[in-house]
């Protein structure tokens, strides 16, 4: 047996998917993909290849090549049903074909049909992408590489469900090689917190890549660090040639990257942080979400309410409902935060939503949801469609966690919510992400936002996405402007668009000037025209689809893929390919990339536990273990059987699979424990990070209590902190000059970290300001002192 490559589970049979490889340009805030699978038919049947992957929703699929055997055919981009059609009566014909569609949200299928016995194919497909600026000012490409199963709630359907006609199931990575170029001008750095990169610098490009032959078995993050990342910039890009003058295609196309910069009040608000406490929520994820919890709570500004509430099968409340900031309900919500579990079994994330808009409003109080999950679920739409009904009486914030996290979920609620979207991977910090929201929720609304177009005589623009982005002070902001002027300029014109609003009854401008024609990226496709192509698409689809024949026009003449359209490749040149043909469906997985046959006396590769699974109407699913021998999982609508491999390597993370039955529906849930690994009693192990540990320590009014427990953090002996202030340290002078102490120490001791304790120095300000110093005090002389010892 081949001891390299994929196999179906349990069997000695190959994948006919070898190999996924994707080439990435980047350049500024623009990327272009081209991603090539390559097949192999091994066998004597023809075969049918599907295979479903995750796409991140700001990517446009711009186009699809197969290569069949040797001969090339270009895919041609048809109304769904149609493409669907040509696709299933090539296959009836006897002829290989290829078709590209979304299924539903970020789930992209590709499927390639009647592929000859023995015969090799490739499929070439090309996306662009709009790339979002980080917390912390790089801008962050993400290659989604895995598929994460949907959580399917009773009353919604499975996007992921298998195709019951396929004879063949199999799980693939999503990416076998990865390369990266990178326009070097103006970037300070390439760097990824998820995966070690190869890098070089060479001609004006900086290459990057992992290591040949390594499938990604997790998300794959590239952030790029620019000395001025900041700068507001549009960018032209001129028209195609021979394109038809009356499609967007012909003309010129502005992209309008705006940063806004204003000074706004923090006004107080009700915060609910609704916490994903599924049993996918384990290991590293909810540590994560501990700390992430308590450095929220601490940096709640006073005179504010709020709630945490855990959902997984069900919600669970720390309070009936919002509650004051005070340090009673801070200490009791910090002891809760320690103790937080992933102990809820599903992802139940709709309840808990209708519970939070279903509260009374507190007055004088904006309300803000928090919305924390590693999860993808199948009634993505019901939960975005409850946040946007609500869109009037709370905002939204979401973080999506880990890799196979759904974007479509992550970034349609903070759409709906007017609100903001992150993404964490394994090795990044939540932290920041978290505190920039918060500051963001803490900025009252902009209204009557709009883009104004200042354009000479005989221009028109059709702006996309129609309604202007919501507004943040310090965040990216980007408009789209497809212009229809005169076919022929002697000169280049000037041109200028103004984002416009107000914010607490003062206006806000922001202009940037630009030429038409301008100079075009350097890109082999009209990058910018099929980004804004997308965005006038999506505007549409979010309209609730009523304008399915206008979507379906601009996608043809863009060539870009929608909900109501889709690639299909045809390749009639060839005889037909006689004999039965044989499905295969697959799926990008977090599991395994290759994995070899468990045997024992009677049975091989598991065969024995499949047959007498599928006796009893069942399907068996595999999950390899750390040996590779692995778990084979018989499930069913009335019972759950497991045949776990006897030897597990105890030095492993293993696996243990958690049977929840709900509503007569079994659900597996993978958990990752370490065995050797020791816990408090609630589950909380404390931390040794000081930044974290100072801020655990902060009262709620913003100060700090003189103590031993302070002493050890700031490094010093108490006698030594006390002996060092200016004035005599008791009573109330001695609690002023802890929270000086501390301060000055988040100053000097973690300027980097400053996105993360900012509010937390902001708040101690604000008490200090109000304390009364002793007689022959000030602040600025104690300031001095404490930088002395702190130093």
């Amino acid at each position: 047996m081949s001891d390299a490559g994929l196999f179906v589970v349990g069997k000695n049979t190959p994948l006919p998917l070898k190999d996924v490889s994707v080439k990435a340009h980047i350049n500024g805030f623009l990327v272009g993909l081209d991603s090539t699978l390559k097949y192999s038919n091994a066998g004597a049947d023809p075969i049918e290849v599907v295979f479903r992957f995750p796409l991140e929703e700001s990517f446009a699929v711009v186009g699809l090549e197969a290569v069949i055997d040797g001969r090339k055919v270009k895919a041609v981009i048809r109304e769904k049903e149609e493409a669907r059609q040509m696709y299933d009566d090539a296959i009836a014909s006897g002829h290989s074909a290829a078709l590209a569609e979304e299924k539903k949200g970020d789930i992209f299928s590709i499927s390639l049909g009647n592929l000859p016995p023995r015969k090799d194919a490739e499929l070439h497909l090309k996306l662009a992408g709009q790339l979002p600026l980080d917390a912390e000012g790089g801008v962050r490409f993400s290659l989604p590489a895995v598929l994460k199963p949907r959580y399917t709630p009773v009353g919604s359907t499975d996007p992921l469900a298998k195709i019951e006609a396929a004879s063949h199931h199999g799980s693939a990575p999503a990416v076998f090689s990865f390369h990266l170029e990178v326009a070097s001008r103006g970037v300070s750095d390439v760097t990824s917190p998820t995966h070690q990169l190869n890098k070089e610098t060479r001609g004006g490009v900086i290459k990057a890549s992992i290591n040949e032959g390594q499938p990604l078995d997790k998300d794959l993050v590239v952030v790029v660090q620019y000395k001025s990342p900041y700068e507001p910039k549009a960018i032209v890009e001129n028209g195609e040639k021979g394109a038809d003058k009356e499609s967007m295609m012909s003309g010129p196309v502005v992209m309008l990257n705006f940063f806004p910069q204003f000074k706004s009040s923090k006004a107080a608000c009700e915060f609910i942080f609704l916490v994903d406490r599924s049993g996918s929520m384990g290991g590293e994820f909810i540590k994560s979400a501990r700390e992430t919890l308590i450095l929220f709570l601490k940096s709640i500004p006073p005179g504010c309410s709020f709630n945490i509430i855990g959902f997984g099968d069900d919600y669970v409340k720390l309070f009936p409902s919002s509650v004051p900031y005070n340090q009673e309900n801070l200490d009791r919500a910090i002891q809760h935060a320690e103790c937080v579990e992933a102990d809820l079994g599903g992802t139940e994330l709709l309840p808990p939503l209708r519970f939070i808009f279903g509260q009374r409003l507190l007055e004088g109080l904006r309300r803000q949801v928090f919305v924390l999950t590693d999860g993808s679920v199948s009634n993505t739409e019901a939960c975005i469609q409850e946040v946007k009904r609500n869109v009037e009486r709370a905002r939204c914030f979401t973080f999506g966690i880990g890799s196979g996290v759904s974007t479509h979920l992550v970034n349609g609620l903070a759409q709906a919510g007017n609100g903001t979207a992150e993404f964490i991977q394994s090795g990044e910090r939540l932290q920041p992400k978290i505190i920039r929201s918060l500051k963001q929720a803490l900025q009252p609304s902009v209204t009557n936002l709009r883009v104004e177009f200042q354009l000479p005589a005989g221009f028109e623009v059709t702006q996309a996405p129609s309604k202007a982005p919501v507004l943040f002070s310090g965040d990216k902001a980007v408009v789209y402007g497809i212009l229809k002027g005169p076919s022929e300029l002697m000169s280049p014109v000037d041109c200028t668009a103004s984002l416009k609003g107000q914010i607490l009854d003062q206006p806000l401008e922001y202009s940037i000037p630009f030429e038409v024609p301008g100079n075009s990226p350097s890109y082999p496709i009209p990058i910018i025209h099929h980004l804004a192509a997308k965005a006038l698409i999506k505007d549409w689809e979010r309209d609730g689809g009523n304008k399915k024949s206008e979507i379906v026009k601009l996608s043809i003449e863009s060539s870009v893929v929608s909900s109501h359209t889709a690639f299909v490749a045809i390749d009639e040149s060839n005889q037909p390919v006689r004999g039965a043909m044989k499905t295969w469906d697959i799926t990008a997985s977090t599991l395994a990339v290759s994995w070899e046959e468990s045997e024992d006396e009677e049975c091989e590769g598991g065969e024995c536990e499949e047959e007498e699974c599928e006796d009893r109407g069942g399907i068996q699913d595999y999950i390899p273990s750390c040996d590779g021998k692995g778990i084979n999982v018989c499930h069913d609508e009335e019972y759950a059987e497991l045949a776990i491999s006897d030897e597990m390597d105890d030095r492993c993370v293993k696996l243990s699979i958690e049977i929840c039955k709900m509503k007569e529906d079994i659900s597996i849930v993978e958990k990752e424990y370490n065995s050797s690994m020791s816990r408090s009693s609630c589950g909380y192990r404390g931390t040794t990070d000081s930044l974290s540990s100072l801020i655990s320590l902060q009262q709620a009014d913003g100060s700090w209590k003189l103590n031993d427990v302070i002493a050890k953090v700031l490094s010093k002996s108490l006698k030594e902190l006390s002996d060092a202030c200016p004035v005599k340290c008791d009573g109330g002078v001695a609690t002023l000059w802890a929270t000086i102490l501390c301060v000055v120490y988040l100053e000097l001791k973690h300027p980097s970290q400053k996105d993360e304790w900012e509010l937390i120095a902001m708040k101690a300000e604000l008490w200090l300001d109000g304390q009364s110093l002793p007689a022959g005090a000030d602040l600025n002389t104690m300031k001095a002192a404490s930088r002395k010892i702190i130093a």
